[in-house]
C-alpha cells in the first residue's frame, strides 16, 4: 500500500472515530431535552448536600481534560527519529483518536451534573467545550500531509 492510500485509510478511521463522538454529543443533548421536557422541572436523580462543591470539582476535571489535550498532545505528535511513513501514520492516527475521545470529556462531565442535580446550563457550558475541541481537533488531510512531510 502506498503511503497515499494509507494516508487515505487512517484518516477515514480518525473521521469515523470523530464522527462518531460528534453524535454522543448530539445524543446527550437529545437526552438533556427528553428528561427536561418529561421530569419539568427537573431537579436530577440525586439530592446533592453540597452543589457548588460538585459544580466546581467537575468544572475542575473538564478544565483538567483540556489542559491535558494541550500538554499531551504536542507530545504524541513529536516525530521518532529514524520512523517510516506506516509508523508516522499509526502516530498521527493515535494522537487524533486520542485527542478526540478526551474532547469528550467535558461533555461527559456536564452530562454526570444534569443527571444529578439538574444543571442544564452547566451541562449546555461544557458540551460547547467539547464540540469547540472537537471541531478545532477534527482530522484534516492537509493538517496530516503537512505533518507527515
Amino acid at each position: 500500500m502506498d503511503t497515499q492510500e494509507a494516508l487515505r485509510v487512517h484518516l477515514r478511521t480518525a473521521v469515523r472515530v470523530t464522527v462518531s463522538v460528534i453524535a454522543s454529543l448530539l445524543l446527550y443533548l437529545v437526552a438533556v431535552e427528553v428528561i427536561r421536557a418529561r421530569f419539568s422541572p427537573f431537579l436530577g436523580f440525586l439530592s446533592v448536600s453540597d452543589l457548588q462543591l460538585l459544580r466546581y470539582a467537575l468544572w475542575a476535571l473538564a478544565i483538567t481534560a483540556v489542559i491535558v489535550i494541550l500538554l499531551l498532545r504536542p507530545r504524541l505528535l513529536r516525530k521518532a527519529a529514524g520512523g517510516d511513513d506506516k509508523t508516522a501514520l499509526h502516530q498521527i492516527q493515535k494522537a487524533f483518536v486520542l485527542t478526540i475521545v478526551l474532547s469528550e470529556v467535558p461533555a461527559t462531565l456536564g452530562l454526570v451534573l444534569f443527571l444529578t442535580a439538574g444543571l442544564n446550563i452547566d451541562f449546555y457550558g461544557l458540551l460547547f467545550v467539547s464540540l469547540v475541541l472537537v471541531f478545532m481537533y477534527f482530522p484534516r488531510r492537509s493538517a496530516w500531509e503537512e505533518w507527515l512531510s
